[in-house]
């Protein structure tokens, strides 16, 4: 997979992070992630990607970390049954402003980005490509920890 494609994956979560919930995020050293391995993810927002580089982007998140980005973003006041709900909305939202700014500032290629879907529930399956690597990419908060996985044909 092509660094000029993960870079501003890379670049876009760390500075839509910090311009969202006003702290930083560290990203540690991207791996090739095994589709056929379990996780301990409850909500992941995925969409895809269409043009001259097709893929997939997911955002990965436990919902304690998607609480406290609720928190931070200034939704406190959220009623106890629709709060799981909003956290999901929120990474979905999140996944989509990372895409976009990220393949805008992808050089020589035109891309496009779908919506973001979403999935949740402990190990909860994920439609990758199944003749591509996927790339994840680990981010430690001082809050938790979330990862960005990338697939590009």
């Amino acid at each position: 997979m092509d660094v000029k494609i993960i870079n501003p994956f890379l670049t876009a979560v760390l500075s839509t992070f910090e311009q969202m919930f006003n702290f930083t995020a560290e990203a540690k050293e991207p791996f090739l992630l095994d589709i056929t391995m379990g996780h301990s993810w409850e909500v992941t927002g995925l969409l895809g990607l269409t043009g001259d580089a097709m893929g997939v982007v997911g955002f990965r998140i436990n919902r304690t970390l998607a609480y406290k980005l609720l928190e931070l973003s200034g939704l406190t006041d959220i009623k106890a049954d629709e709060k799981t709900q909003m956290a999901e909305q929120l990474v979905s939202e999140f996944t989509n402003i990372v895409a976009s700014s990220a393949v805008s500032n992808i050089k020589d290629l035109n891309i496009s980005v779908t919506p973001p879907k979403t999935f949740t529930g402990r190990n909860h399956l994920i439609p990758w490509p199944k003749n591509y690597p996927v790339v994840g990419i680990p981010f430690v908060t001082k809050y938790g920890t979330y990862e960005v996985d990338v697939c590009f044909k």
